[in-house]
């Protein structure tokens, strides 16, 4: 076989003026920044919480909680569906639901409602979309 000397043809596409590894490196920072922060920034929303609806501490508090034992409960489905799935789908799904309870959240009447935005959707968000899913990519 002879080489003609010419090489296979390549696809020409968009060309970015910087590295595109660095425009995902800045998406899993930003990933990793809210939901690593939107867990830990309870502590911050409780005496607003507590002054807005007159509940007691205790009820506020336990939403809290409940979100670190949803986010338990769920990890061992999040990382099997990470294996069979994928994991841009995964933190797609994490970071949608986490806006879903963040959103919902600011419509909270109820300790109940509570507990299942800040509790159990942004608790169990926070596995997909957080340190776990980011250190893959």
């Amino acid at each position: 076989m002879s080489d003609s000397g010419s090489s296979p043809a390549r696809p020409r596409g968009i060309r970015l003026r910087f590295f595109y590894g660095w425009l995902l490196v800045a998406i899993a920072f930003i990933t990793m920044a809210v939901g690593v922060n939107v867990r830990t920034a309870f502590s911050l929303l409780l005496p607003p919480i507590l002054d807005e609806f007159g509940w007691d501490r205790g009820v506020v508090a336990g939403a809290f909680s409940f979100g670190f034992l949803s986010s338990a409960v769920i990890s061992p489905f999040v990382g099997r569906l990470m294996d069979s799935r994928g994991l841009m789908i995964v933190v797609e799904l994490g970071v949608f639901t986490m806006g879903a309870g963040l959103i919902l959240a600011s419509i909270v009447r109820e300790p109940w409602q509570l507990y299942l935005t800040l509790g159990a959707f942004v608790g169990a968000a926070s596995i997909a979309s957080s340190t776990r899913g980011s250190h893959s990519i």
